[in-house]
């Protein structure tokens, strides 16, 4: 599992690396979390080996990571960030 921080501006960069992630055999998921609003986008490789053309996007609720058996909710993760407190709108 790798989690990636995404930046405004470095997203292009951000995104290049975590598809190269997914030539990693031992990789399952990838978590990219954003920065200027609450939300991530979630790669989970599939039972054949393949991964989805995109990601999922997970704007509230919880995220749930199988590779390693965790699930908290999306806004836990940003408790301690500027973000507390506020919604998943839009943005990222």
């Amino acid at each position: 599992m790798i989690v990636e921080i995404l930046s405004p501006s470095n997203a292009a960069e951000t995104w290049a690396n975590v598809w190269a992630y997914t030539t990693i055999p031992s990789v399952r998921e990838i978590v990219v979390l954003r920065t200027v609003s609450i939300g991530a986008e979630l790669l989970r490789r599939r039972a054949d080996g393949s991964w989805p053309r995109t990601p999922e996007a997970i704007e509230a609720g919880n995220l749930v990571l199988e590779s390693i058996g965790f699930q908290a909710p999306l806004a836990a993760l940003y408790r301690t960030t500027r973000l507390a407190g506020r919604s998943g709108a839009a943005g990222g």
